[in-house]
């Protein structure tokens, strides 16, 4: 009885693990670990970003890791000065239209702030009308950040957040997207788009394992009841 109760309380853990990433906490915002990007496409294959990406350390972070990765070390700078390239970020956990914002759009400001265009995708194919969210509506985190850019510096920065809710772009309730598209100007300098919590409707390969070892252990231990 004893190594049933042990069994069914493993399976409940393996089962609730895979629903949602760590906390992942700037200033007063908190994001979801999972729902930080996975790929990254640039509409000019990278031209832009070899010259001016922003790290913590003293490297070009490449693609994907320029816009990927839950962690707040590293971005593009100057998107919209001279070039408007596209950046296209997938997420294998869907970010879901909830209650209030669903994400933020970290932001660098070494200035007074930019406007970031975006679109939204629910397929990864066909893609949202664009919408413009600009410098007044991102909030300061209060964090300070110095990076690298383009392979000078380091230089100061105030990570900021622009919150972003799903259904501004008729995302309905409950709905999700799985990628998204986003460009800025004239000099904006972005870091992150990540999503504030909620769960992917598409397990990841990961969560599938952790839930059919959760459905193994119960039938086991059900198993083992029955002959008992």
């Amino acid at each position: 009885m004893k190594l049933h109760k042990t069994l069914l309380a493993a399976a409940v853990v393996l089962l609730a693990s895979g629903a949602q990433g760590a906390v992942v906490t700037l200033g007063a915002f908190n994001f979801d670990s999972n729902q930080f990007g996975n790929t990254l496409v640039e509409s000019d294959g990278g031209t832009f970003r070899n010259a001016n990406w922003l790290n913590t350390a003293n490297a070009n972070p490449g693609n994907p890791g320029a816009l990927t990765g839950a962690n707040f070390d590293t971005g593009i700078a100057n998107i919209g000065l001279g070039s408007t390239p596209t950046y296209t970020i997938g997420y294998n956990t869907a970010i879901v239209n909830g209650a209030g914002n669903d994400l933020g759009i970290v932001s660098a400001r070494f200035s007074t702030g930019d406007t970031f265009t975006v679109s939204v995708s629910t397929d990864g194919i066909n893609f949202s009308s664009s919408i413009g969210f600009g410098p007044g509506l991102a909030v300061s985190t209060g964090v300070g950040r110095s990076y690298f850019y383009g392979g000078a510096g380091p230089f100061s920065s105030t990570l900021f957040v622009t919150p972003i809710d799903l259904s501004a772009f008729g995302i309905g309730n409950g709905s999700s997207i799985v990628a998204l598209r986003i460009t800025g100007s004239p000099e904006a300098d972005l870091v992150r788009v990540a999503g504030f919590g909620g769960t992917s409707s598409v397990p990841e390969p990961a969560t599938v394992s952790m839930l059919s070892a959760g459905i193994a252990i119960l039938a086991f231990a059900a198993r083992r009841r029955v002959k008992a």
